[in-house]
């Protein structure tokens, strides 16, 4: 692997993980469409930690607030604080646990073109059906919070995106894009933050991994630029469009996965 190469991984990561569009399905296609060899497990890993980070410094004061708050519930301190975490905690434990049994106990791992492509085109319909409806500033209830977690869950399907997913719940119970796309963005960091823990400890504790720290370091360095980068941009886009050019991404995407390339 050369530095150009994990830069351009970086860059896939820290754009795509920040899109509807599926990282993790960009990230095993275009390396193959440009004839490279797939980066490896470890790289992965690697690459979404750097994304993760970007989420944590762009949305670092509802890191903050989640941190105050497990404080608050270890001390039994009555405060908004504690009250957010609880909601977070809530939420993600649908994610969590799906996938945690989903990694340690059944090793579960589908990278098929074709479960991507249908996966892309269906769950592009359900964003533009869910994105039409009517929205309004709400403040985020325990309730929905939680459906919103729930339906994280549907991001073990290959192609359907986890922000997506999110995206279109938070759309359907009628929250703004802006709203949506930042509260998914804030309720990703404890389940991502927990896959990464599995991942890079099943990586440590085996024996047949070898990582080329440099690469590594410089690819997650990538993804966490870029990541910011496209926070920003995401954001504004946000603000001022509807998601119908990326459904129409997803949906020639998908064709392409089911009849293209690999």
């Amino acid at each position: 692997m050369t530095f150009l190469y994990a830069l351009l991984l970086g860059a896939i990561q820290g754009i795509t993980e920040f899109l509807p569009v599926s990282s993790s399905a960009h990230l095993i296609v275009i390396p193959k469409l440009f004839g490279f060899p797939y980066q490896g497990k470890e790289f992965d890993v690697f690459l979404n930690l750097g994304s993760l980070l970007a989420i944590l410094v762009f949305f670092r004061a509802a890191f903050f607030s989640m941190l105050f708050g497990l404080k608050d519930f270890v001390i039994d301190k009555r405060t908004q604080n504690r009250n957010f975490f609880i909601t977070i905690f809530w939420s993600s434990l649908p994610t969590i646990v799906v996938f945690g049994i989903a990694e340690t106990v059944f090793n579960i791992e589908i990278n098929s073109p074709v479960i991507m492509g249908i996966s892309m085109i269906v769950f592009a319909v359900v964003l533009y059906l869910c994105d039409i409806r009517e929205s309004a500033s709400l403040k985020v209830t325990r309730t929905d919070s939680i459906l919103t977690g729930i339906a994280q869950t549907m991001s073990l399907i290959p192609g359907v995106s986890r922000l997506g997913a999110c995206l279109s719940m938070m759309r359907y119970l009628n929250y703004t894009r802006e709203d949506s796309f930042k509260y998914s963005m804030i309720l990703s960091i404890p389940p991502v933050a927990g896959a990464c823990f599995l991942k890079l400890l099943k990586i440590l504790c085996s024996n047949a991994y070898t990582i080329d720290w440099s690469m590594v370091m410089f690819g997650c360095f990538s993804s966490f630029v870029f990541g910011l980068i496209s926070l920003e941009m995401v954001c504004r886009f946000m603000r001022k469009f509807t998601l119908f050019p990326i459904v129409v991404y997803r949906i020639l995407f998908g064709l392409f996965l089911l009849f293209g390339i690999i």
